[in-house]
């Protein structure tokens, strides 16, 4: 839940920046002065790196969400789903330690064994 609520915040500051002030970056390369030009494709490409940084984390946050929705529904786990579950424990044990390191990397290991038997399997 945390990683999609720091995707949603991530989102609208992007898309703050990118209407209230990558307009600016598009005056500056108009301008044509060497310099000026240099600091508006660094401001019009910032919002363009943000969304390559963000990307992953909204798909960590849709997949991290199914996963805990199948997790609730309470069906029987099967041999495939022992990987992604354990790693979910640990998270948990991270977290009731506030190890918030160890709960991010165990949850996303979780995602990742999560996503792998649902390509695989």
């Amino acid at each position: 839940m945390r990683e999609r609520l720091t995707a949603l915040v991530l989102l609208v500051v992007l898309g703050f920046y990118s209407v209230t002030i990558g307009w600016r970056g598009v005056e500056l390369i108009r301008d044509g002065r060497p310099a000026a030009v240099l600091l508006g494709i660094g401001v019009v490409l910032l919002p363009l790196v943000l969304v390559a940084a963000l990307v992953p984390l909204l798909l960590l946050a849709r997949d991290g969400s199914r996963m805990m929705a199948e997790l609730s529904a309470g069906r029987e786990p099967g041999p495939e789903d022992a990987t992604w579950r354990g790693e979910l424990e640990q998270a948990e044990a991270c977290r009731v330690r506030r190890d918030r390191k160890g709960e991010q990397r165990h949850y996303r290991a979780a995602v990742r064994a999560w996503r792998a038997g649902r390509h695989h399997g």
